[in-house]
């Protein structure tokens, strides 16, 4: 395995370093006649040899009418050798309309180009468009990376991150990247919710940006065809378009036990007893193709379907891009329910791909499946980007050029590279989260552009509120802040409560007593400090009031409420619960919002809710309750209420001692030799039982833990010791209570801060990136879940770092004095 050394500190300059005779320039080539293009150089050697600066297809808003404009080139330009700006204006006789378009290259730094393509009509009130442009390498590489893959043989990449690159023969790396989907008006989304309460995702029958970024493939090669390609603007209708049926040539496989009975196209699954039972086939899906799966079926249990990878025989990970977490689809005894979803099937390795059907309900059931049926699609393809009457549109992406070491570091140069060109300051880590939060904040849909912002691909194309709180509020964007709490504001229903989801393509009725009605306040606060905005007063108006009427109605200053104001998310209290320290906290945090906002609280009642808080360190066992009734154990979380006063207020609640004990308590595990700080771990348990053994600690059991059914579903035998909330690290809540222990002056702040930024890039040095948590009890890489890679919400450590006095708000491109 390999490890790398790098303390946070020199995360900072780690890219300062690396490469530092790189000297990336531009040159303009061709003549008036033929037009002008740009040309990237390193130093004297050429990098990218490009024939044109993009291609655009036009239609009208009825698709009626249809233009292409092939290989632009600039009619003329102004500029050096690090800034050119390529214009010309083309009539449209098509649509007799005039269009001008600028391209503008400018060089960032040593190793960094921007280039942004500009279009603009003023005699139509909308057209449709899609946009390519092709980057092609000057001489023939060496090979083709992607974020997921080391060597890339072509085709589309629909991968968690879109980034792409070639090695050149005298192995210089050359990336390519994009700017973010809000402003670039993309999604990487290809699915939604499920109807009929059934959970889980389908595929989208309008796909979106399916082809965003591809590379060509290893017959163009062959023929001296090369390029990497990105398109904005173009979907895919299912619906439309050439139909491919396919046959199971396959043996239907039993599964648990179960008895299959098969008769033309009807087929009798007899459950048994377990965790799963069922039918398992491989079918006939291949690589970077588009398919449907669809089926009727009735019986006395609910049905799972799942697809997964299958490699020389053996089943790993579940396909993302479609049909997935269809673990309990409804059907009924007496009627045929139909089932219906589609499927992007990215780059896989060739990997072959088994269907499962059945029951995991844990109980006998009979299951009548008939009409399986399997379809490959040739779908239409449209233009869905919009150019609107008199204003720009914009498309920007950055070329990037270092020397190639591994796929590691082309991994970690795609997120810091991609800051770096966006004018972000910061070391290594920061550079690399706020990279990620960009790539997951994209547009709602193909009719709706308003900015969406999503965990990580596990969620999309979910945009959770707090997840997007934590991500949004990270940066000094003044859009992006006002526009998101806006569509915050808008799930607000008749109590005053902000819904937790907004789920495009379907519904939501969630909004519950959690902490998204505060952060919506919180947010309001911040948006009046930050951008003195207006901000509709009727709506904080009912949000002050849920909030006070909801959390604290006999008005005591004691928050009680059916959920955890925290991450920890896993349980509902019935009846309400006023047994978390998190809460208590945090509702003071509310009480402090709501007077700074300009509404009656008096100190008074702040206090009581402060005290309250207070009243859950424990002085014998010398750390805050997680939950009165579980005293044993001890969790991050029980310290943000902390940081949100230290951030929000510049003022503390708790005492040294008690934050310092606190922290002194939390087992710091996943010691490795070379990180930062070797005498110490790396990740800590965001939440784990305290005892009396010589480690000191254990993971929660089935017969101790306070999340009830989940609980003891979940942590029997040991099943997820170190795993998600039995002990996974998560970044952003660790960090801040480390940010929290060094405001307090606890000594290990510092070294532990360094030591987790380290691990999120090292620990798992084939995951150079976010993650929703690493877990910390783990024989292999292979045990980490890939659900949990890329999460947006780490960006929030940017606050963190200004607590502490590590960055000032002037590092971000966006921070407006």
């Amino acid at each position: 395995m390999k490890w790398r050394s790098v303390g946070l500190t020199s995360l900072f300059c780690f890219f300062g370093t690396i490469g530092w005779c790189q000297n990336i320039n531009l040159k303009v080539v061709g003549n008036s006649q033929e037009g002008f293009n740009v040309e990237i150089y390193n130093g004297t050697k050429l990098l990218l040899h490009n024939t044109e600066e993009f291609n655009l297809k036009v239609t009208n808003l009825d698709f009626s009418e249809t233009t292409e404009i092939k290989d632009w080139k600039g009619s003329e330009w102004t500029g050096d050798d690090h800034l050119v700006k390529l214009s010309k204006d083309i009539y449209l006789s098509d649509f007799d309309l005039n269009l001008s378009m600028t391209v503008t290259y400018e060089v960032i730094n040593a190793h960094v180009v921007k280039k942004s393509i500009e279009l603009f009509q003023s005699g139509i009130p909308a057209l449709y468009y899609t946009l390519e442009e092709n980057f092609i390498p000057a001489n023939p590489p060496s090979k083709y990376v992607t974020f997921e893959h080391d060597d890339f043989p072509g085709g589309f990449a629909h991968e968690i991150y879109p980034s792409a690159g070639f090695v050149t023969p005298d192995r210089q790396v050359v990336g390519i990247l994009m700017d973010a989907g809000y402003k670039n008006h993309y999604t990487r989304s290809t699915r939604r919710r499920f109807n009929g309460h059934g959970g889980g995702f389908v595929g989208m029958r309008k796909l979106p940006d399916p082809e965003l970024l591809s590379i060509t493939s290893k017959e163009e090669r062959a023929e001296g065809n090369h390029y990497i390609q990105q398109k904005f603007g173009e979907f895919w209708d299912l619906d439309q378009g050439k139909e491919i049926n396919l046959k199971i040539t396959s043996d239907l496989q039993s599964v648990g036990g179960a008895e299959i009975d098969q008769q033309s196209a009807a087929i009798t699954l007899h459950c048994k007893s377990g965790n799963k039972s069922g039918l398992e086939v491989i079918v006939p899906f291949q690589d970077q193709k588009i398919y449907t799966i669809s089926f009727l079926a009735k019986g006395n249990s609910p049905i799972a379907l799942k697809l997964f990878r299958v490699k020389n025989g053996k089943k790993s990970v579940e396909l993302e891009h479609g049909i997935k977490y269809i673990d309990q689809f409804p059907i009924k005894e007496s009627e045929w329910t139909q089932f219906k979803g589609s499927i992007l099937v990215p780059y896989i390795e060739q990997d072959s791909i088994s269907m499962f059907l059945g029951s995991q309900s844990g109980k006998e059931a009979t299951l009548q499946i008939k009409d399986l049926q399997l379809v490959e699609h040739e779908p239409l393809k449209r233009a869905y980007n919009k150019m609107e009457m008199g204003e720009k549109a914009t498309k920007t992406s950055y070329v990037f050029v270092e020397p190639w070491v591994d796929h590691h570091d082309f991994v970690v140069a795609s997120q810091s590279r991609l800051a770096e060109g966006k004018g972000f300051k910061g070391n290594l880590i920061e550079n690399m989260l706020y990279a990620n939060m960009n790539m997951l904040t994209w547009i709602t849909s193909i009719d709706d552009f308003t900015p969406l912002n999503v965990p990580n691909l596990n969620y999309a194309p979910d945009m959770y509120n707090r997840d997007s709180f934590f991500s949004i509020v990270a940066t000094y964007n003044e859009d992006l802040n006002l526009k998101i709490w806006e569509q915050w504001a808008k799930t607000q229903n008749s109590k005053g409560a902000v819904a937790t989801i907004i789920t495009p393509y379907m519904g939501t009725i969630e909004a519950k007593d959690n902490e998204a009605t505060i952060q919506f306040l919180i947010w309001a606060m911040l948006n009046k400090r930050r951008f003195d905005a207006r901000l509709p007063k009727d709506k904080i108006d009912k949000a002050v009031a849920y909030i006070l009427n909801e959390f604290d109605p006999d008005g005591d200053g004691i928050c009680e409420s059916h959920f955890t104001s925290s991450q920890i998310d896993i349980n509902i209290y019935e009846p309400k619960t006023d047994k978390l320290a998190v809460n208590q906290g945090i509702f003071a945090i509310a009480l402090k919002t709501i007077k700074e906002l300009g509404y009656e609280i008096s100190d008074d009642y702040i206090q009581k809710a402060v005290a309250g808080y207070l009243d859950f360190y424990d002085a014998e066992r010398k750390h805050l309750l997680f939950d009165r009734d579980y005293p044993d154990i001890i969790t991050m979380t029980d310290l943000e209420p902390e940081f949100f006063s230290l951030w929000l207020f510049n003022e503390p609640m708790l005492s040294d001692d008690m934050v310092i004990n606190h922290l002194d308590q939390m087992p710091i595990l996943n010691k490795m030799p070379n990180s930062p700080h070797p005498e110490f771990g790396t990740t800590a348990p965001v939440a784990v039982r305290l005892d009396n053994s010589k480690k000191g600690y254990s993971y929660m059991s089935a017969d101790y833990q306070p999340f009830r059914e989940f609980g003891e579903a979940n942590y029997k035998d040991g099943a997820r010791d170190g795993f998600y909330y039995n002990g996974g690290s998560w970044m952003r809540p660790e960090y801040c209570a480390y940010v929290v222990g060094y405001k307090h002056g606890w000594k290990k702040a510092k070294a532990l801060m360094e030591n987790r930024a380290w691990a999120e890039i090292n620990l798992n040095p084939k995951w150079p990136y976010s993650k929703e948590f690493i877990p910390t009890k783990w024989q292999t890489l292979d045990s980490w879940w890939p659900s949990s890679r890329g999460l947006c919400w780490n960006v929030f450590i940017l606050m963190a770092n200004e607590v502490a006095g590590l960055r000032t708000p002037d590092m971000d491109p966006d921070f407006k004095q």
